[in-house]
């Protein structure tokens, strides 16, 4: 029985995997596998596979190291972990592992045209040869690896054979275009143009997709004075490739040549959000909101970054006086004219100061077509493109790659008792507790108790049910029996009505009635918590938990608060008598971890959340709070591994924070 339900559970884990794209649901399914059967590599292999999908590769190399330590046999393990190093630029590495996959497997051309991949982004182009080779002895089909070679040659200043192994492609497959895309390249470089046009003209004939084809065949047709096609060129790059910058520059070039100005600033404006450093495309987007929309505020932004670059560019300064002449800045107009004097008498001496110029012209593509084996363009039939988009998202969905679903970076929030709760995500953390249970067997309300970190918006009906369980529990306090669970269920529920104080005040008559109850202690400590907070917004001051700026991670900006009626120290007081009475209270420790981190003792709270983790082997939010810790105080490899781990164990953000760190 128990092998036929690892097998059905991995059974499963692969359908979510390779059919749904669950990708953090499948992990679920291969953590059970792992479970109950820890010595199967397969199961390591195929999270690792998932995690590779999340954008998680640190998690991946080391499920692959796990399963190579029980079975250093299987090629594909080599493999997928070379995939993991290589998108961690460990090239080298990668590269180890792609030969030893390979010496189980010689033949195996996915193997082959990986390892090609990495030699490629090392730059190692003789070698990348010898792998081109091989692939096309076996596989002679498979043309296109003249494409491949032809590029390698290039890098290696060997035209003369690239161009002859491009006339090959051509001659033995027709359809494609890459050849002609290439040899219209290398023509160009020659300045031999009416056969790179040709060529460029080739290309396009074989429905080539490239925008650098048609751009640069739009800068042969301009040039001919053929601008009715060029423009049609253009058009096409753009549609090709929407972020290809020479596009709307050369098309905004054109069309203010043709005198369609309005259109021609939008495509200015296009090329500068795609490269700000393009001054070309400035310069004249300039000029026409100076004499065109009259927008001189815009025109002298634009005009001050060129000088930024260009401090003796005469045009840019020109162009400032005039545009503050029109918003009747005599002054400042009058001080750029002056400006402008001064470098016409001493033309020589800013001639030194100022040697490159912007001068305005049409744009060519200087890169060969992208061969598709780079290694974030993999598009083998287990690693597909990530898109480069991150999609702003609060949907709770775990389908596809949510590592791409921008999250707010914060630490995952306190554990206290709660009822009614939102389970937003399959997690592995142990949320039961003895005592808990206790509560719920007593059936003091009609409602369940739990421990949860996630509450539901406070609505009409919500709030009866809250208002009907005070009511009852206060109608049954006459009765002497269970007072100590009666106190504590009442206090629960005037926290969840945001009735801090009589919270408070049930609590402290809970510890009262029972000084050994951990319950009472923990609760009162979230209260006090709780109270601290709402001191802290009466008096203008932050006590929110660690935040982290997008591009540094982590970066809290918390004012100390000190006020006499509620204290941090008392807080984590309540804290540790949880832990005297109950060492194994795992959410006594997390809890005083975040606080720690408030108050920026990060190695005790990196400390807390240790002991947490050591007592409960899955405590998620553990890890994920503790990664965070580590990656502010600098100790990335650690913390990357605990974003990892909290991925694995359902906390699905952390595949996010991943990503973004990475980049």
């Amino acid at each position: 029985m128990a092998q036929w339900n690892t097998e059905r559970i991995l059974a499963i884990g692969k359908d979510a995997l390779y059919n749904d794209n669950e990708y953090v649901l499948s992990i679920q399914y291969f953590n059970q596998a792992i479970k109950i059967k820890p010595y199967l590599p397969e199961s390591y292999i195929l999270r690792s596979v998932a995690k590779i999908n999340l954008g998680d590769y640190f998690g991946a190399e080391e499920d692959c190291n796990k399963s190579l330590e029980i079975n250093p046999f299987v090629p594909y393990a080599y493999f997928i972990r070379g995939f993991s190093r290589a998108n961690q630029n460990e090239l080298y590495e990668a590269l180890q592992d792609l030969n030893k996959a390979l010496k189980f497997q010689p033949n195996d051309t996915a193997y082959l045209s990986y390892r090609l991949a990495i030699k490629e982004v090392a730059k190692d182009y003789k070698a990348a040869i010898e792998d081109v080779d091989i692939l096309y002895k076996l596989q002679p089909k498979r043309h296109q690896l003249l494409y491949y070679k032809g590029n390698y040659l290039l890098e290696l200043k060997d035209t003369a054979n690239a161009i002859l192994l491009f006339e090959k492609l051509n001659k033995l497959d027709e359809r494609c275009s890459l050849g002609w895309s290439a040899l219209g390249f290398i023509y160009m470089q020659k300045k031999s143009n009416d056969a790179a046009l040709e060529y460029f003209n080739q290309s396009i004939i074989r429905k080539s997709t490239y925008s650098g084809d048609y751009i640069n065949r739009g800068y042969f047709n301009k040039n001919k004075n053929n601008l009715k096609q060029a423009l049609l060129d253009y058009n096409n790059a753009i549609k090709y490739d929407s972020s290809e910058v020479l596009g709307y520059y050369n098309r905004g070039m054109l069309l203010e040549y043709l005198g369609d100005s309005n259109r021609a600033l939008k495509d200015l404006e296009k090329t500068v959000e795609l490269d700000s450093t393009n001054y070309d495309a400035r310069l004249n987007k300039a000029i026409l909101e100076l004499t065109l929309t009259h927008n001189y505020k815009q025109a002298i932004i634009d005009y001050m970054l060129i000088l930024e670059k260009y401090p003796y560019f005469i045009p840019a300064l020109s162009g400032i006086a005039e545009a503050e002449e029109s918003l009747e800045n005599y002054q400042m107009a009058s001080f750029y004219k002056q400006k402008i004097k001064n470098i016409n008498k001493n033309t020589n001496y800013f001639k030194q100061k100022a040697k490159e110029s912007i001068v305005a012209s049409n744009k060519i593509s200087k890169n060969i077509k992208e061969n598709g084996l780079v290694i974030r363009k993999n598009k083998n039939k287990l690693f597909n493109e990530f898109d480069p988009n991150l999609i702003d998202s609060t949907s709770i969905s775990i389908t596809g790659k949510i590592q791409n679903r921008n999250v707010n970076v914060i630490n995952e929030r306190n554990f206290s008792i709660n009822s009614i709760v939102i389970n937003r995500l399959p997690r592995s953390t142990n949320l039961s507790r003895a005592e808990i249970d206790e509560i719920n067997r007593l059936k003091i309300v009609q409602v369940y108790f739990c421990l949860s970190n996630n509450d539901i918006p406070l609505l009409s009906d919500i709030i009866s049910i809250h208002f009907t369980a005070i009511k009852t529990i206060t109608d049954s306090l006459s009765n002497s029996n269970n007072q100590t669970e009666k106190y504590l269920a009442r206090g629960v529920e005037f926290d969840l009505v945001k009735d801090y104080i009589g919270a408070l005040n049930d609590f402290d008559k809970v510890i009262q009635i029972s000084p050994d109850y951990v319950l009472g202690y923990f609760s009162r400590a979230n209260i006090r918590l709780k109270l601290f907070e709402t001191q802290c917004e009466r008096n203008g001051t932050s006590s929110d938990n660690i935040k982290i700026k997008e591009q540094q991670l982590l970066n809290p900006e918390i004012k100390e608060f000190k006020d006499d009626s509620i204290t941090y120290q008392m807080i984590i007081n309540d804290y540790d008598k949880v832990i005297e009475l109950n060492p194994d209270f795992t959410f006594a420790y997390f809890n005083k971890a975040n606080i720690l981190c408030s108050q920026k003792d990060f190695k005790l709270a990196i400390s807390n959340y240790s002991k947490a983790i050591s007592i409960d082997s899955e405590f998620a939010e553990a890890y994920f709070n503790r990664g965070l810790t580590y990656l502010f105080i600098g100790e990335d490899a650690k913390g990357l591994a605990d974003l990892s781990k909290a991925g694995e164990l359902g906390v699905y953000k952390a595949y996010n924070l991943i990503q973004r760190f990475k980049k």
